[in-house]
């Protein structure tokens, strides 16, 4: 390559005619890559130059062809890369999911500036950094933040693990990338055990099982830390029933047969805190499970507070209403029998922290 073949083609690009800009983008672009092998950086600087040049003013159509043939390239031109990363997604799409040639600081420009399909590429790149994905977390909506969790090589930092967490438990979208994320808190994970469905439940089992004695430990002191900064004031009818439900503990009267009369006499709130003492499970994710009617979740808390099983079945036919509920009665009593009392009272650890953290916070 010659400095005289160089100022010809910036000549060239300089040209109005359309066609003529776009063959002579393919010319350049097919000479790039003839001369990976031997060219100089300044010889590679001069191809940014013409390239983003010639690309300025071409149609989505062709810059997309273009992005496409640079994203895989290592010695991919910064300047063009930037340009094209900032532009529609048809054209960004494939360098933001796979271009090294984008810096740090050009991704964050994107993830803080661009739309929410810019972002998610952003997400689905190799070895998204720490700070990336938390502003990903920051910016994205859940599918962006779907695409982060479920990107195995995507470093995630505690806090932003947190606000997964937290998305997730409003939407089932994310329940499946939370779980199978390898490195995510054990504390956390068992945050989302009564709230996803059962084959899910199934695996943080497993995980649970597999951890010694000294890493669910400390598990559990970060879930105590995190819940004494998360517990929010009660309202005025839910301290109502506390107070209620305390004092019935202190008499020796709470029972799982009050509870069915408090269904019965459509106490909610009071119903809600009785079985949150009884089981010690905290009263919003009782309430989640009672809302939800998730009677396998509500016959695990069940079984691990030993409450007996004929109640059990009264309370399933009670919360899971509907004209058939009677009838399912024996199928609830399977239900009931079918969850190892150990495996309950292991994975409920967790929710008994939290249930002791809401109760200080009242």
């Amino acid at each position: 390559m010659t400095q005289a073949r160089f100022a010809k083609l910036v000549d060239l690009a300089r040209t109005t005619d359309s066609e003529k800009r776009r063959d002579l983008l393919r010319e350049v672009t097919s000479l790039f890559f003839e001369t990976s092998a031997n060219r100089s950086e300044r010889e590679t600087a001069l191809f940014d130059d013409v390239l983003k040049l010639v690309a300025a003013e071409m149609q989505d159509e062709v810059l997309s062809e273009l992005s496409h043939r640079f994203a895989d390239a290592n010695d991919a031109p910064a300047g063009l890369m930037q340009d094209l990363a900032s532009r529609s997604f048809e054209v960004a799409g494939p360098v933001l999911r796979r271009s090294r040639s984008l810096s740090e600081a050009v991704l964050l420009h994107v993830v803080n500036n661009q739309s929410q399909q810019h972002i998610k590429a952003v997400a689905q790149r190799e070895n998204v950094s720490e700070s990336l994905s938390d502003a990903i977390v920051r910016r994205g909506d859940d599918h962006a933040l779907d695409a982060l969790i479920r990107n195995s090589t995507a470093k995630m930092s505690r806090a932003g693990m947190e606000t997964a967490v937290d998305r997730a438990r409003k939407n089932s979208m994310l329940h499946e990338g939370v779980v199978h994320r390898k490195d995510m808190h054990l504390d956390l994970l068992n945050e989302m055990y009564f709230v996803v469905e059962a084959r899910l439940r199934d695996q943080i089992m497993e995980r649970n099982a597999s951890v010694d004695p000294a890493t669910l430990d400390a598990a559990l002191a970060k879930a105590r830390a995190r819940v004494s900064k998360t517990a929010g004031d009660l309202s005025a009818e839910a301290k109502n029933a506390m107070t209620f439900i305390q004092s019935k503990r202190s008499s020796g009267e709470l029972s799982a047969r009050m509870l069915v009369s408090l269904y019965r006499e459509a106490k909610q709130m009071h119903f809600l805190y009785g079985l949150a003492e009884l089981t010690q499970v905290d009263p919003q994710t009782v309430s989640d499970l009672v809302e939800r009617k998730d009677l396998d979740g509500i016959a695990m808390i069940c079984r691990a507070a030993n409450i007996e099983r004929p109640l059990f079945v009264t309370l399933a036919v009670l919360i899971g209403g509907g004209d058939d509920a009677m009838t399912r009665a024996e199928e609830f009593g399977k239900m009931y029998n079918s969850v190892p009392v150990e495996a309950a009272q292991r994975a409920i650890r967790f929710f008994k922290v939290r249930q002791s953290a809401e109760g200080k916070a009242a």
